[in-house]
């Protein structure tokens, strides 16, 4: 039998979420690592890079060339840090497009618009906030989808799985709706 959802239960797992997003922690790094040391710093954060992706990312323009041909900095472990999160919904052409104002010359990091660190920082930030802020409007989404299961009369037998599925596709619009925000954005406000 299905586990029954319940705010409680939907709230632990939003917690689990937010705790599971810890900070990898490269403030301690030298600032110049090889490829391979990058693939087993970011194996020890329990992120998953190999030197394949981390050249792939240099060659597609994300993530700027190591320096003299074979070091990677703290500015590139940000870098690909932020673009192991992203990468789970937007592909690497939207991420470089999101990328791209803030860095004047993609090849270096010495004349961005913002300091990767500072980057990195305010998206922590941010993210967490976000995050409680969206942990908060959990509940009452619960309610409105429960109330829509009883005015749709769904059976107390099958309302488990039909409040499961209203749920998801709630918080799956959401994400949908906020993806093609950010595309309108970029076209409106990036775009030469």
């Amino acid at each position: 039998m299905a586990k029954e959802i319940n705010k409680e239960g939907l709230l632990k797992l939003a917690e689990h979420i937010i705790e599971k997003d810890g900070q990898v922690k490269i403030l301690t790094l030298s600032d110049e690592l090889t490829i391979s040391q990058v693939v087993k710093f970011f194996e020890r954060q329990g992120r998953t890079f190999t030197k394949t992706m981390i050249q792939n990312y240099v060659r597609v323009g994300v993530l700027p060339p190591p320096v003299d041909k074979r070091y990677y900095t703290k500015n590139h472990l940000i870098l690909l840090t932020l673009i192991d999160r992203l990468k789970t919904i937007y592909s690497l052409e939207e991420i470089k497009t999101v990328l791209a104002p803030i860095r004047n010359n993609p090849e270096i990091f010495e004349d961005d618009v913002i300091k990767a660190s500072d980057i990195y920082e305010n998206y922590l930030n941010l993210r967490k906030k976000t995050l409680n802020r969206w942990m908060e409007s959990l509940p009452q989404i619960f309610d409105e989808v429960n109330g829509l299961l009883k005015e749709d009369g769904v059976e107390d037998s099958e309302k488990n799985k039909a409040m499961v599925f209203m749920l998801a596709l709630t918080i799956m619009a959401e994400s949908i709706a906020k993806k093609d925000l950010i595309h309108e954005m970029m076209e409106e406000y990036f775009k030469d």
